[in-house]
């Protein structure tokens, strides 16, 4: 890690079961992050409840996050891309940077749940060219060119969001070429050496001498819990995350597996906090225009425990790998923590 990373959080908007109050959870996670200094927030789209993620879209509710912030960056982490029509998506995003004061990340991916591609009539298969034909087309929009013989253009226009664009995929010679930020995750059926190789790569291709190269490294890390405990929320809610990547394929189980090997798989760092930083120092570096997006939540977290993570994270993880918050610390919420 290096003095310059930015430090985001990642909320999935994760429930067992969908109820409104999801929603203004949420954004209550955005107003204590940005009272605790962070950077940027990020929400995750799920379509048709995959994996227990209730926000299938995530615009709107980072409108409403946009009204009770003032500094916090807002971020998509991600949208399906496949699933959007180019150009509505450029015009929906360029309203939400104009109400937020150009504070729109825009992170994109290709999918990967069989399930909404069905619901949405789509092949799955042809994800990738689906998104390498739209990703052309959103920033052609959002870097103002004409649309048509007329000479129409994107209105309201969107201006810098081309620079604020990221992306979610191991092809990252074609993110570099494309000039966007690197969103990077762990992935269970790669060693965690697989994420440096990724980033080298990509910092590799970069070729750009106007701007850095941006990458996002999404962490899980869950300060003050035992992953290990039967008892504890976080323990059935990996077991449940494995048993559905499992059902569709996305997890190669070993037979010799046992859960301690499968937390080090998905790279879930808990416990204390001197351990979590310990871990976090031995990852990617990261520099300036990168940053540490940290995971708080499972699909059975209860809000005053993800707050206590990002408190625990802001206070005493990230300060001691370099990191200096964007505010004083000051308390904004009345949740009753445990």
């Amino acid at each position: 890690m290096s003095e310059t990373f930015r430090l985001g959080f990642l909320n999935r908007v994760y429930s067992p079961h969908f109820t409104p109050q999801v929603y203004q959870d949420a954004l209550e996670l955005f107003s204590v992050a940005e009272a605790l200094g962070f950077d940027t927030g990020w929400v995750a789209q799920h379509h048709l409840g995959c994996e227990s993620g209730r926000l299938p879209s995530p615009l709107p509710l980072l409108a409403s996050a946009a009204q009770r912030t003032r500094r916090i960056g807002l971020a998509t982490g991600i949208i399906v891309l496949p699933h959007e029509p180019a150009l509505r998506l450029a015009e929906d995003a360029a309203v939400l940077d104009l109400l937020a004061d150009g504070r729109l990340q825009l992170g994109l991916g290709a999918g990967f749940d069989p399930d909404s591609f069905n619901g949405f009539g789509q092949d799955i298969g042809r994800r990738h060219d689906e998104y390498d034909t739209r990703i052309e087309q959103l920033q052609r929009f959002t870097g103002g060119a004409q649309l048509n013989a007329n000479g129409q253009t994107l209105n309201p226009p969107a201006h810098g969001l081309a620079q604020r664009t990221w992306e979610a995929t191991s092809r990252v010679e074609q993110v570099a070429l494309r000039g966007n930020g690197l969103i990077v995750a762990p992935n269970p059926n790669l060693p965690p050496s697989a994420n440096t190789a990724l980033i080298q790569r990509y910092r590799n291709a970069w070729n750009h001498a106007q701007q850095p190269s941006r990458v996002a490294l999404v962490r899980a890390v869950f300060p003050g819990a035992d992953a290990h405990d039967p008892a504890s929320s976080l323990n059935r809610d990996i077991r449940a995350y494995i048993h559905g990547k499992q059902s569709i394929g996305s997890y190669n189980a070993d037979a010799a597996d046992d859960f301690a090997a499968a937390l080090e798989r998905l790279d879930i760092l808990h416990g204390d906090s001197a351990g979590i930083v310990s871990r976090l120092s031995q990852g990617p570096n990261l520099g300036a225009g990168d940053q540490l997006v940290v995971q708080v939540q499972t699909r059975s977290t209860r809000l005053d425990e993800a707050i206590r993570h990002l408190e625990l994270i802001a206070k005493e993880i990230a300060p001691a790998l370099g990191w200096r918050p964007a505010v004083a610390n000051r308390p904004t919420h009345k949740v009753a923590l445990s």
